[in-house]
């Protein structure tokens, strides 16, 4: 069978995540939000569990070391975060959410559900929960053969 890009897994996961990036960043400009979708996460992540050190937000954003800190940095630059040394390691800092943070929590919630149901939109839960497995096998897969995880 000849290769073809457009019938390619790979390729069209990517091109999938491009195009939910440009949503979402139109989303949030439209709702006037100075924040990209990879501060989102982050912050998403500490809203949940406040005072994450880089390390545990490279583990559960899956992104790597020097991107967490760069997004880090610019979310402290902003006013979003703060950055203390941590109280068990002093090698270690850990980062917390700030006022700023907690004010646009909802507004950026929101842009997120609204990205959610545009994305969504006819597919069923079913057919969500059997696309969510595929893609967690095809990230376990990704993950042991780079030995990421």
């Amino acid at each position: 069978m000849e290769f073809n890009l457009d019938h390619s897994v790979n390729h069209r996961i990517a091109t999938v995540a491009t195009l939910l990036k440009r949503q979402i960043f139109r989303i949030i400009a439209e709702n006037k939000l100075e924040i990209t979708p990879d501060q989102w996460v982050l912050l998403y992540y500490l809203w949940d569990e406040d005072g994450l050190s880089i390390g545990e937000l490279v583990a559960k954003s899956k992104k790597d070391f020097a991107n967490v800190t760069r997004i880090a940095d610019k979310l402290i630059k902003s006013g979003y975060l703060e950055k203390r040394k941590s109280e068990i390691d002093s090698r270690k800092s850990n980062l917390f959410i700030l006022p700023k943070a907690l004010e646009i929590k909802n507004q950026i919630t929101k842009c997120w559900e609204e990205s959610t149901a545009i994305t969504l939109h006819d597919i069923s839960e079913e057919e969500q929960q059997r696309f969510l497995k595929t893609l967690q096998k095809i990230e376990d897969n990704i993950f042991s053969a780079n030995k990421l995880g």
